[in-house]
């Protein structure tokens, strides 16, 4: 009877694909109103000389700290599957062509890949996607964020003054938020728990909030509960260290290239603002808002004109998809010629 009630509160079929019909269309609305402002200040006659600017040994060493990036997230999804016996010959694929989709395909439906693939070929559960790929992201984006706070202080000039009392409190934040991440679960249980009465009363004004609001919180503390291991978690957070130095390395040596020349914090606080943006859901594929955040790091903390900065936020976010093309067709050729791991046979396991 309460699987019948909680079916009929939910949405219906028609009311989501409205929903997400609305939410693509203010997608494409955004990303084409920032793409013609972008593209009409960029002064394309001189573009050319822009990338002539990039040696072609900068270009390989970028290529082979982005490859590095990638190397580091498959042994990252290795580490919050909690399967050492994870083939890399396989896994280093699927990360490869899992990481181009996310970036062609547009509104992050390239991240459901990486689902089905792991399903598919390594025959691991949907949970088991789902729970690594999201604690991934999680620790991806809280990196990105402490290290881009850590630099503000240090570049700004008009924070000089507070910079120890803000780096205190940055370091604060940063422990707050390990501790919360690793206690996810339970925490998104114990607020869950808080906040029911005030479900409960929205839902008697809104069918069905309550009920699709306690089965997804449920769900996602049940996905950061599979975390919830000191081995696992300090090892995959130091490895999205790592991911970040390799995904810094690879934008640093370009802007290098391109003959900006700051100090290390202002190229902390230039490059995180890129990652950052490169994760925001509501553009397609990243167009726009990546080239805007480029563009904002390197006039607010380079001091280049607005033509200079937008046309390296193109020229970088260009080199990403492209770096992500070549790896990832690379990727599905790989996918293609390895066989696939065979089913596991539970009940010989259990033998």
């Amino acid at each position: 009877m309460d699987d019948r009630n909680e079916r009929k509160a939910e949405p219906s079929g028609d009311a989501r694909r409205r929903r997400q019909f609305l939410v693509r269309a203010i997608s494409i609305a955004i990303t084409a109103v920032l793409l013609a402002d972008l593209v009409g200040r960029v002064n394309w006659s001189e573009f050319d000389q822009l990338l002539a600017r990039i040696a072609f040994s900068s270009w390989i060493l970028a290529l082979l700290a982005y490859l590095a990036l990638n190397l580091l997230r498959a042994l990252r999804f290795r580490i919050l599957l909690d399967k050492r016996d994870s083939p890399w010959r396989i896994l280093i694929p699927i990360t490869l062509y899992h990481n181009f989709l996310v970036r062609a395909l547009p509104f992050k439906l390239g991240e459901l890949s990486y689902i089905v693939m792991l399903r598919s070929r390594l025959n691991y559960s949907m949970e088991e996607g789902v729970s690594s790929l999201f604690g991934a992201r999680i620790l991806e984006l809280l990196i990105i964020v402490m290290v881009f706070a850590s630099s503000i202080p240090a570049s700004a000039e008009q924070l000089a003054a507070q910079r120890d009392e803000l780096l205190a409190a940055i370091a604060v934040t940063f422990a707050v938020s390990v501790i919360a991440l690793y206690f996810g679960g339970a925490l998104i249980r114990a607020i869950l728990r808080a906040l029911q009465p005030l479900l409960n009363h929205i839902d008697r004004r809104s069918a069905g909030f309550a009920t699709g609001a306690n089965r997804r919180l449920r769900h996602l503390a049940n996905e950061m509960d599979r975390i919830r291991q000191p081995r696992l978690f300090l090892t995959a957070l130091l490895t999205t260290c790592f991911t970040y130095t390799s995904s810094f390395l690879t934008n640093f040596i370009l802007l290098r290239a391109l003959g900006i020349d700051v100090e290390l914090p202002a190229f902390i606080a230039i490059i995180s603002l890129g990652m950052f943006a490169s994760a925001f859901p509501f553009t397609v594929s990243g167009f726009g808002v990546v080239e805007a955040a480029w563009r904002f790091g390197l006039m607010q903390f380079a001091g280049l004109a607005d033509s200079d900065a937008t046309a390296a936020g193109f020229l970088l976010h260009g080199f990403q998809i492209f770096a992500a093309a070549l790896y990832g067709f690379l990727g599905y050729l790989l996918i293609q010629i390895s066989s696939p791991m065979p089913p596991v046979d539970e009940a010989a396991a259990r033998k």
